[in-house]
């Protein structure tokens, strides 16, 4: 397959993951109204205190405080589910840097968590959109392990 057309797919799927992303991170338990074949999705108000101190959230989930399996299911589910995008991407895009990887995790988990609020269908969390970006960075690695080097620049290379 050349790489115009690997780009091409790869965009597409990542198009469709971010959709699926959307709709599980953001829409997770939302009410459905039924109009003809055309389904509408309504939040309910879910509001509360935002938190914006770094690993305040993952420290109590780590501690214990509350049902274990929320919180492994918060914590796995934030990094997992972000996992594809850290590989997808860099193949639609040129993504070719940790740094650009980074970057690309907290746009897109800080896009999730500002949907969350403006939708009124979760909280803020700084937690939640750092586990989202450790999640793109473990899936860029995975990428990196796998793409041929000449693709991805080395330390000593001038980075953009």
């Amino acid at each position: 397959m050349n790489v115009k057309r690997t780009n091409w797919l790869a965009a597409i799927l990542l198009t469709g993951y971010s959709a699926l992303l959307i709709r599980f991170v953001v829409f997770k338990a939302v009410p459905t109204i039924a109009i003809g074949h055309m389904r509408i999705r309504f939040a309910g108000t879910h509001t509360g205190p935002s938190n914006l101190v770094p690993f305040k959230t993952i420290a109590t989930q780590l501690a214990g405080r509350g049902n274990h399996l929320v919180a492994m299911v918060n914590l796995l589910g934030n990094i997992v589910l972000f996992l594809p995008l850290g590989f997808l991407a860099p193949l639609a895009f040129p993504i070719d840097t940790w740094r650009k990887a980074i970057v690309l995790g907290i746009c897109s988990g800080l896009s999730c968590e500002v949907l969350e609020v403006v939708f009124r269908v979760g909280i803020f969390d700084v937690d939640d959109l750092l586990l989202n970006a450790f999640g793109v960075l473990l899936g860029f690695a995975v990428f990196a392990l796998f793409e041929p080097k000449s693709r991805i620049p080395s330390r000593s290379s001038p980075q953009h």
